[in-house]
């Protein structure tokens, strides 16, 4: 008896030593990329300029992306040369889990796009291919209204498990 006591004793010390003596997870010495090139810059330092934003004509587009759930087609408005509206025309639809998913990410990433004026954005966890449709569809309906771009382009883009075609 006294041995198994003994062996208790010394397991519960052991247990106590590792524990205290485990390397903690130390913060980060260096702020991430994004951060650091902000930080390291003075406001002395010269730098080139941002690119400039691309320009876009008043009006209205849509386009489609097509996805292995369904498809995903977005309507995006441009007013002044700035996005002024995102909105979701079609989203999977084909089970209650994708109605589940989809329509909280799209107003997640419309509110996101309003405020980048860009597709260029993360996706939302947890709806990765709606996400993915719909910043195609936003990026082929922004395509369609550049400046640079003919009235009636085609587009046919692939890209991860989503084809993208632009309305005319």
């Amino acid at each position: 008896m006294s041995h198994l006591a003994l062996l208790l004793v010394a397991t519960a010390a052991a247990v106590a030593l590792i524990v205290t003596l485990r390397p903690h997870d130390k913060p980060a010495q260096r702020p991430p990329a994004a951060i650091r090139s902000t930080a390291a810059s003075s406001p002395s330092a010269t730098s080139a300029p941002p690119p400039a934003p691309p320009a876009y004509r008043s009006g209205s587009a849509t386009a489609v992306a097509h996805t292995d759930f369904g498809d995903v087609r977005v309507r995006v408005t441009v007013a002044d040369g700035r996005i002024t509206h995102v909105a979701a025309v079609e989203l999977p639809h084909g089970n209650p889990m994708d109605l589940e998913l989809s329509k909280p990410a799209a107003r997640t990433l419309e509110r996101e796009i309003l405020q980048a004026q860009s597709a260029d954005v993360d996706v939302v966890s947890g709806a990765t291919y709606t996400s993915t449709g719909y910043l195609a569809s936003v990026q082929a309906a922004l395509d369609r209204l550049s400046v640079s771009t003919s009235e009636t382009p085609r587009v046919l883009v692939t890209a991860p498990s989503a084809a993208i075609t632009t309305a005319s």
